[in-house]
């Protein structure tokens, strides 16, 4: 009996055992790891494929800025050495004394006497009275150069008047003065201010060299700023100075 029923029990676990390896199918069983699994899925791919596109498009921009701005300087440093070099080209004008700096006057001069030709001449601002005279064709042979300061400056509306040597000087009345003529401050030359009593070579140039900063000098007051000349000598000079 005992046996029996253990036959029994070994038919029905063997039956058992093999309706259920039947009743297994491939969807039951656990899936097996898959090497898909460990790469990132399309978005991610999609992610790191526009951060790479914007890291060199960063990249490929500061890289062109820093090229330009380098071409910026070397073109701003050629045209500062193109200037420098054409300002040390063309230098000062070498015909403008230094003094005149920026000044752009200009002053007319009568240039009479002993010159090839003598007329009414505009020169430059500060020129001297060897330019005048050059302006005016040049002196004549026989001019007296001597008797002329070459190198005073110009005043606007006065007369250079070139003698010749030997010539005697004009008749003087009793003031000093040529006769039926008065000397005007402003425009008298060397010569003709040596016509006024009490003034010789020393003072009239003291007198031409004030009036180079005082262009305005017309009054006999005012030469009383002159070294050299007091009230006196002013009442002495004034009959024979124009009013």
């Amino acid at each position: 009996m005992n046996v029996s029923r253990w036959l029994a029990r070994r038919r029905m676990a063997a039956l058992t055992k093999a309706v259920y390896d039947s009743a297994l199918t491939e969807d039951d069983e656990p899936p097996e790891p898959s090497v898909a699994r460990l790469l990132p899925g399309g978005t991610t791919v999609a992610a790191l494929i526009v951060v790479v596109i914007l890291i060199t498009a960063v990249g490929v921009w500061r890289h062109a800025e820093a090229r330009e701005h380098s071409q910026a300087l070397a073109q701003s440093s050629s045209e500062r050495e193109e200037s420098e070099a054409a300002a040390v080209a063309t230098g000062p004008s070498p015909s403008a004394p230094a003094s005149a700096g920026e000044r752009t006057d200009a002053v007319v001069v009568y240039v009479s006497g002993a010159v090839a030709s003598p007329g009414v001449l505009t020169l430059p601002a500060y020129s001297r009275v060897i330019d005048a005279i050059t302006a005016a064709g040049g002196a004549t042979p026989e001019a007296d150069l001597e008797s002329i300061n070459l190198a005073r400056i110009l005043v606007d509306g006065e007369q250079i008047r070139v003698g010749v040597v030997g010539e005697s000087p004009p008749v003087a009345s009793e003031a000093g003065t040529p006769a039926g003529t008065c000397v005007r401050l402003a425009t008298a030359t060397e010569a003709e201010l040596q016509t006024l009593p009490g003034i010789g070579p020393a003072l009239a140039q003291r007198i031409i060299s004030y009036r180079a900063t005082h262009p305005r000098l017309s009054t006999v007051e005012e030469l009383d700023d002159v070294p050299g000349i007091g009230p006196s000598l002013i009442e002495k000079i004034r009959p024979g100075v124009c009013g």
